[in-house]
């Protein structure tokens, strides 16, 4: 076929282009919509991931709330029943239960908490609290080990409660880290009802009062600077009444420590009103020790 002018020329070649290229160009087309879409895909999931690692996305087995409610029912009211005095039940602390057989629980508290001005051996019985509300029942408890020293006791009951889980003995959480702690801040002032607190883990630090000259240092301050306990300085609101809560670790859900004291801004009648933020913690393993007595 002769080509008469250049008019038909390219009329040709379009039709060539129309005929021959519209299977490899609607290729080429689908080969990129593919890709966006595989593109997408991979981006919609990897957000997806984010956001449901993230804490305000995860609501498995260590998300706060998780966390909270596992941990209430492990956790009592530690005080002394006194039936000659006037409230015969005085609330003095926490505790929370390190293990349970098919009789009885074991639970740690403060050594300050069962052996205070409150307790007497010959007319008074350790008493403790369990549960909350009108399901409220008291046991007597038996003292069975204690450190003066770590300010850690070990008492336990006739009854059957969850334990917590225990983190190893020589574990030290990071600073940090967050924690949560339980207990009945300013006793039964607000009805012997379990709060949780939210903080975290400031530093490891020994356990010294800081003065500031070398008057004011007794001789069992200076035995204690030599021969150091260390504990964890928290950043975390604590009452008189959270003594012997536990210090739970929320990445892990294990206990890490157990509160014993705060720090006193001012003095020790502005606690409640103007509390310093700043709270102390004995590491876990000292509850381990313990617990390893009670198995002699």
């Amino acid at each position: 076929m002769a080509l008469t002018n250049r008019k038909e020329l390219n009329s040709l070649i379009s039709d060539v282009s129309a005929g021959v290229g519209y299977s490899t160009v609607t290729k080429i087309e689908s080969a990129v919509t593919s890709t966006k879409s595989a593109v997408y895909f991979a981006l919609m999931l990897i957000i997806a991931l984010v956001m449901l690692s993230s804490p305000s996305f995860a609501q498995g087995s260590n998300s706060l709330p998780a966390i909270a409610a596992q941990t209430k029912p492990s956790v009592v009211g530690v005080g002394v029943y006194n039936p000659l005095s006037a409230p015969r039940y005085q609330l003095l602390g926490t505790g929370f239960v390190v293990r349970s057989s098919a009789t009885k629980s074991i639970i740690a508290t403060n050594h300050h908490v069962v052996n205070g001005k409150a307790y007497e051996p010959d007319k008074a019985q350790i008493s403790v609290h369990v549960g909350e509300g009108k399901k409220a029942r008291f046991y007597t408890a038996k003292l069975i080990a204690q450190d003066e020293r770590a300010d850690v006791a070990i008492i336990e009951i006739d009854a059957v409660l969850p334990a917590l889980t225990l983190s190893d003995s020589d574990y030290n959480a990071p600073a940090g880290s967050q924690i949560m702690l339980s207990g009945l801040p300013i006793g039964s002032v607000l009805g012997l009802f379990k709060a949780i607190h939210i903080g975290y883990v400031s530093a490891f630090v020994p356990q010294a009062i800081p003065q500031k000259n070398a008057s004011q240092l007794s001789i069992e301050m200076i035995k204690r600077l030599r021969n150091p306990l260390y504990v964890y300085q928290l950043d975390v609101t604590a009452y008189p009444g959270n003594s012997g809560s536990p210090v739970i670790e929320t990445a892990t859900g294990k206990v890490v420590a157990i509160i014993n004291s705060v720090l006193v801004k001012s003095t020790r009648e502005n606690v409640l009103s103007d509390p310093s933020g700043i709270s102390y913690a004995i590491p876990v393993s000292e509850i381990h020790k313990l617990l390893k007595q009670t198995r002699q």
